[in-house]
């Protein structure tokens, strides 16, 4: 497994999709930006890396980790490496937990990328507060939203993974999932949605507006997520290669 994943990184240089990752974190960072602008009062480092996060998991976030993740799953199929790799041989199940531990580490790198794009913005335009406690645990606030994220979004990986040229609607149902985090966020289901059970891990606070969380409804919530996804990995398998035999022997 362990030169499953160096090989998985190795490929990754060749992706420009790590860049669109890297784009998007820069563009919610810019978009959280500009509606400072329209917010009374003085902003500070704490109130713009609050709206950071919660632009990120319910605008950016969701789509943009499903969109890397299909994308490299898909090169597989599109570079016609799959039948190379059987032969090695490595199954669709094994490859498949090898490109999700590298998009968990990819998940963490676009939380530094974030928190920097962040950081450096706060420094420009002046923002109050920027000690280093505070920058801390914007950090690790970024990187344990993105987390709790990709665990909500990994059933789309891996159902949209397992079938040729379907990751681009899971795209777009994890754009929907995340829209939907700001509604169940104001209708008290923040620790029931699978999308929004991170606010509650991370005790996010939006300036005066205390959460109060269920950590253990939270908790439980986190648990079938990766229930599901185990379950769903046991059964993976590529159902491209099922279909393409079945269409060989019409």
């Amino acid at each position: 497994m362990i030169r499953l994943i160096h090989s998985e990184i190795w490929k990754l240089k060749r992706y420009y999709v790590i860049w669109i990752g890297i784009a998007t974190m820069l563009t919610v960072v810019l978009l959280t930006c500009f509606m400072e602008i329209g917010t009374p009062g003085a902003p500070t480092f704490s109130s713009f890396s609050e709206n950071v996060i919660w632009n990120n998991f319910s605008l950016i976030f969701p789509a943009t980790i499903v969109l890397i993740a299909g994308y490299i799953i898909e090169r597989e199929r599109t570079d016609d490496t799959l039948k190379n790799l059987a032969a090695i041989p490595v199954s669709f199940r094994r490859l498949l937990v090898g490109k999700i531990i590298v998009c968990g580490m990819i998940t963490i790198f676009l939380a530094i990328a974030e928190f920097l794009f962040t950081t450096i913005i706060s420094f420009i335009l002046g923002y109050g507060e920027l000690t280093l406690f505070i920058m801390i645990k914007a950090l690790w606030q970024m990187i344990g939203m993105n987390c709790f994220v990709f665990i909500a979004v990994l059933p789309i990986i891996i159902f949209t993974g397992q079938r040729a040229g379907a990751f681009m609607p899971g795209v777009a149902f994890a754009f929907f999932y995340g829209i939907i985090g700001i509604f169940a966020s104001g209708h008290s289901l923040t620790s029931l949605y699978p999308i929004t059970i991170g606010l509650g891990f991370i005790n996010y606070q939006n300036g005066n507006d205390t959460g109060i969380y269920n950590i253990p409804l939270c908790f439980t919530v986190l648990l079938i997520l990766v229930a599901i996804t185990t379950i769903m990995l046991f059964l993976a398998h590529d159902r491209a290669k099922i279909q393409r035999a079945k269409r060989g022997t019409v």
